[in-house]
């Protein structure tokens, strides 16, 4: 059995994490991008065009390995969702930097690695969720009206790739367990097939299979804030995980989420390499000895599930006044970007989210101001669901 160290590994991201000002700079990952990226990789992979966006940009595939075992892996099927791509690309940085050595060519031996790395070209360009018709391409795998969707099940019809690894990134939103500020760093899923819930395909047995390993080699180099959470395997029928899934194709969905202060994702950039690359390791090796990836799948429900109770910034026991009676109340902010198509950058405002008692949210920042008052503009002094943050608190 070839070891693998995560922890060493984990040591040395930064000698082997590809360095490209594209994909540090800034949140934004483009087309323009992708296209000067993907040119120093050509030597050692396949990199082929297997289709057309709606807006006719091409869709590539990147092919590395020549193992049996085949994992096809996907990203920014939401245009504005770039974490998993760049950590692809820290990957194939590694493989082509430490060629000989023997956790890389033990992968390229016992995989083929098929990575479409913008399955969303037009939406990738704009910083948008969806595609150049507002389509949410993770909701249409039941009417596959987008061409860019399409091109993903043809490829799996074509490939019959063994395992499925869908890449998103994840709201600021999510904490793991209710006893502390703990956002989740990265979330990990295997999709439903079946509104029942204790019906597990062997293809759902297999990505939690999977997802467990990954969960318990990331356990050992998590930082003090943060963890890893479960996302809801609440069943979306038309959703590309879910469909894939219920067809027979073990997926393995990866969430890249949030840590304080780290606006451009560096960091949980580098965790979602090593989730990618602990899958990646379980399967090659697992594949080899021909041992069942699904073997301790019921430790997947031992993963804490996400919870929806982090705002970005609370401020606590605020007084305000209206017709005479006296208020104490917690206001809840969240931030929200904007992408600038003539600047080609992101701004970020925040707004008012909730209003009340937010004793039971947690948050990014948190400023405790018992008894002092709200000022809001133009004399209005009643905070606002909606409102930006133009108001002074004193």
């Amino acid at each position: 059995m070839l070891f693998f160290d995560i922890l060493s590994l984990f040591q040395t991201y930064e000698s082997f994490k590809d360095k490209d000002s594209s994909l540090s700079s800034s949140k934004i990952f483009r087309y323009s991008d992708l296209l000067q990226v993907i040119d120093k990789y050509k030597d050692i992979c396949s990199i082929v065009p297997i289709g057309l966006s709606i807006e006719k940009r091409k869709i590539f595939k990147i092919k590395w390995g020549i193992g049996e075992i085949k994992i096809l892996i996907w990203s920014q099927m939401h245009g504005n969702e770039t974490t998993g791509t760049k950590s692809m690309f820290d990957i194939f940085h590694f493989f082509l930097i430490e060629k000989n050595c023997d956790l890389v060519k033990f992968f390229f031996k016992n995989l083929t690695i098929l990575f479409i790395p913008m399955l969303n070209p037009d939406g990738s360009e704009i910083f948008q969720r969806r595609n150049a018709v507002n389509i949410d391409l993770n909701r249409d795998a039941i009417r596959l009206q987008s061409p860019e969707i399409q091109i993903l099940f043809q490829e799996i019809e074509k490939n019959k790739p063994n395992i499925l690894f869908n890449l998103h990134d994840q709201r600021s939103i999510y904490n793991v367990g209710y006893k502390k500020f703990n956002p989740a760093i990265l979330s990990f899923l295997s999709p439903s097939v079946s509104m029942e819930k204790d019906i597990y395909s062997i293809s759902r047995k297999k990505s939690m299979g999977i997802i467990n390993f990954m969960v318990k080699e990331l356990d050992k180099i998590l930082p003090e804030i943060g963890a890893i959470g479960r996302f809801s395997d609440e069943l979306y029928p038309t959703a590309t995980g879910d469909r894939l899934q219920k067809l027979g194709y073990p997926c393995v969905l990866i969430e890249s989420g949030n840590y304080p202060k780290d606006f451009k994702k560096k960091i949980i950039r580098k965790y979602s390499v090593f989730s990618i690359l602990a899958g990646i390791y379980f399967i090659s090796y697992k594949g080899y000895k021909g041992e069942n990836l699904e073997k301790d799948y019921k430790s997947y429900f031992s993963i804490p599930e996400n919870k929806n109770i982090l705002l970005d910034k609370i401020y606590r026991k605020v007084q305000i006044h209206k017709n005479q009676n006296e208020f104490l109340i917690d206001i809840g902010l969240m931030n929200f970007e904007k992408f600038d198509l003539m600047k080609k950058n992101i701004s970020v405002f925040t707004k008012i989210v909730d209003i009340g008692d937010l004793s039971n949210f947690f948050t990014y920042e948190e400023f405790i101001v018992t008894g002092s008052k709200f000022y809001g503009e133009k004399g209005i002094n009643v905070p606002e669901i909606g409102s930006l943050e133009n108001f002074k608190i004193f």
